[in-house]
């Protein structure tokens, strides 16, 4: 359900969001210093915040 709201929130704007959660989510369960995903850049989740202040936004 996470994921799927990460999905939903960021859609086209950020669509790889979704990779970061989701290895946050691994990460609690691996060994220490597990890399980490990129963070999706500034402008990206900019778009995604946009988005979802639309009226009528999935």
């Amino acid at each position: 359900m996470a994921n799927a709201g990460v999905v939903n929130a960021t859609g086209d704007a950020a669509p790889d969001t979704w990779r970061r959660l989701v290895a946050h989510m691994l990460r609690s369960y691996a060994t220490p210093d597990t890399p980490l995903p990129d963070a999706p850049p500034p402008t990206a989740l900019y778009r995604a915040m946009v988005r979802l202040s639309r009226p009528g936004t999935p």
